[in-house]
């Protein structure tokens, strides 16, 4: 399981950099927009890859475009509720509901899947499962930002847009199985943006990349390769060998390295609590991936 590991790890480190990147930007675009351009940029750099290096693979997923028009509106739904969800909710709030997906993903898996259903009801799993959301609580909680006790509308739409992302990566194990990973995330980033566009053209700014400075449209369109492109490419790579459980706690990561990051790049303050969270998630996360040694889920 060495490369599932591996790949775990490259698609946690893509996905922590465009989340410091987006909060750069966020002066400049807004979140319709941002995510817009974002996918704009996955998929011209997808489909250029994939053009020189794997035309045959291109070519396989174009024949059975069929099977990725499903993901491809759960991705779009996913991306319209949960920008939705983080207007109208505070920070830490979108950051705790969209860490769900390390719940709803193995109970789906359960449903769906022998395999990850030998792991889910593991002890180790459950136990690491445990810390490691008791970490993450702590390290957005250990922000001091906004409150997370307040109920309205947004969170409702981040959690449709949490839910609409744990379906999504449940159908992507088996589509994995027979299309080629890049494949994948370039119809499926060029498909969604066809659904995106009619939201982006009603409540985003199109015209705005035409009026920031070219250093900020190269972070912008950086992000959206970073994030969309190579770290859903890892993302696929790693569920072929992993399952979709595991991975799903493991990227409950993401907060305190998103932290850490922001820390050294923006100058956000880290604080003691997130700390000694990030350790206990650390410790948690090392406990379900120590599963991929005693168990073949693919």
């Amino acid at each position: 399981m060495k490369k599932g590991l591996v790949s775990l790890i490259a698609a946690a480190i893509a996905w922590s950099w465009p989340n410091v990147m987006i909060r750069m930007l966020r002066t400049d675009f807004d979140v319709f927009t941002q995510s817009f351009f974002r996918y704009v940029a996955a998929s011209v750099f997808l489909f250029t890859v994939g053009l020189i290096f794997t035309r045959k693979n291109i070519i396989h997923a174009a024949v059975n475009i069929k099977i990725l028009l499903v993901p491809a509106l759960i991705m779009a739904l996913h991306q319209i509720f949960f920008t939705a969800g983080i207007f109208m909710t505070s920070a830490n709030v979108s950051s705790l509901m969209g860490r769900l997906n390390a719940v709803i993903i193995p109970i789906l898996s359960c449903i769906f899947f022998e395999d990850e259903r030998r792991i889910v009801i593991n002890k180790n799993f459950l136990l690491g499962t445990f810390l490691a959301f008791l970490g993450v609580f702590g390290v957005i909680v250990g922000q001091g930002s906004k409150s997370i006790g307040e109920f309205n509308l947004g969170i409702l739409f981040v959690f449709m847009g949490t839910l609409g992302w744990s379906i999504y990566a449940v159908y992507m194990k088996k589509v994995v199985r027979t299309i080629e990973p890049l494949s994948i995330i370039a119809f499926v980033s060029l498909l969604s943006l066809i659904v995106f566009l009619p939201i982006v053209l009603i409540f985003g700014d199109l015209h705005k990349v035409a009026l920031v400075p070219t250093r900020r449209v190269i972070l912008l369109f950086g992000s959206g390769i970073l994030g969309i492109g190579v770290g859903n490419v890892f993302y696929y790579h790693a569920i072929r060998h992993v399952g979709t459980s595991i991975a799903s706690v493991f990227f409950l990561l993401l907060p305190f390295s998103v932290s850490i990051i922001a820390f050294f790049l923006l100058g956000e303050t880290l604080t003691l609590m997130q700390v000694v969270s990030g350790i206990i998630l650390l410790f948690g996360c090392g406990i379900v991936t120590g599963l991929t040694k005693r168990n073949k889920v693919a």
